[in-house]
């Protein structure tokens, strides 16, 4: 009974057990990664993550085992990133607002209404990677690209049909100054609220609203106190394929050419993936009692945050030349 009790209750001991596990499986491999996800198993993200390490695996004849570790298991993707840097961990998919504290260029993605659609965002990783790789590099991270982990909605207590019916209204925002403005400028009252409040927050009634991505709607089961969902596409919330740069630099050439293919394989599948998931997440939410409400018109939101956009775009380093990268990805 003690030793089921520890376990349930003691995130270290958790941890270490999954490593123990994990590095059993890999005893044989020349070069181990642990690769930490901060979702769960049935999440794109996850099943991604797996073909790329299956795919690496394979090509390498088993010499390079990339082994997963999903829920934050290794720590929050700031601790990820982190752990990443200093080579505890190896790999990771982070979101890249995360990482704008190490490299402040990437903060261009989360400008609001910058990019337009899913074929845009799918096509900036190449560019983008190229210009950013040094930066990464600076930082001790190998990147090996971008891929979109959902596009951030609107998730309500309340039905919002217009920007006007959000006015006021107390919503939970990411812990950055660029979301805080960006949702000031559209008259909202935004809050921030760590990732792990935000379903009890609203259940308390401290933020009416928040944005986040479909399959998240469905795992979190923010369905059950947020159940309208607005589809505003404000911005897309795009992973970062980051490799600790130590471990990066042990590989030989050939097994670093194996995982950079891999990577931009399961990248070029993600968007099928992610867009077949989003809709089977949303489908059961309506089927749990959901409204999915879809804005037609996103003038008045785009307007609303340009000034927002405009100003951030001053702020982070080579704002214009990476903002005009983006737009002309294809």
């Amino acid at each position: 009974m003690q030793i089921k009790h520890a376990l349930t209750t003691t995130p270290a001991l958790l941890t270490a057990l999954a490593l123990a596990i994990s590095s059993t499986s890999a005893l044989a491999a020349d070069f181990n990664a642990k690769l930490s996800l901060d979702v769960p198993e049935d999440n794109t993200k996850y099943e991604a993550a797996q073909q790329f390490a299956d795919l690496v695996r394979e090509r390498t004849d088993n010499n390079v085992d990339i082994q997963l570790f999903a829920n934050s298991v290794l720590g929050g993707e700031s601790e990820s990133a982190e752990g990443i840097r200093l080579g505890s961990v190896q790999m990771g998919i982070i979101t890249s607002s995360v990482l704008t504290s190490w490299v402040p260029e990437v903060q261009v993605l989360d400008l609001p209404y910058l990019i337009d659609g899913e074929e845009q965002a799918t096509a900036l990783s190449q560019p983008l990677t190229e210009a950013l790789s040094d930066t990464f590099e600076e930082q001790g991270f190998h990147l090996l690209g971008f891929s979109v982990n959902g596009i951030r909605q609107l998730m309500s207590s309340f039905p919002i049909h217009s920007i006007d019916d959000i006015q006021g209204k107390k919503m939970r925002v990411i812990q950055s100054p660029l979301h805080v403005d960006a949702w000031q400028a559209a008259g909202a009252n935004p809050t921030p609220v760590p990732a792990p409040e935000i379903y009890n927050s609203m259940q308390t009634g401290v933020i009416d609203f928040f944005d986040n991505t479909a399959t998240n709607y469905l795992t979190n089961r923010f369905y059950e106190v947020a159940p309208y969902y607005v589809k505003t596409d404000h911005i897309f919330a795009m992973g970062t394929w980051v490799v600790s740069q130590s471990w990066w630099q042990r590989l030989p050439d050939d097994y670093q050419q194996v995982i950079t293919d891999a990577a931009l394989e399961v990248q070029a599948e993600l968007p099928a993936m992610r867009k077949s998931d989003d809709q089977a997440a949303l489908d059961e939410t309506v089927a749990d009692g959901a409204t999915i409400i879809e804005i037609e018109d996103k003038g008045p939101w785009q307007e609303a945050m340009k000034p927002i956009r405009e100003e951030y775009v001053e702020k982070i380093p080579n704002g214009e030349s990476l903002v005009s990268l983006i737009q002309n990805a294809e």
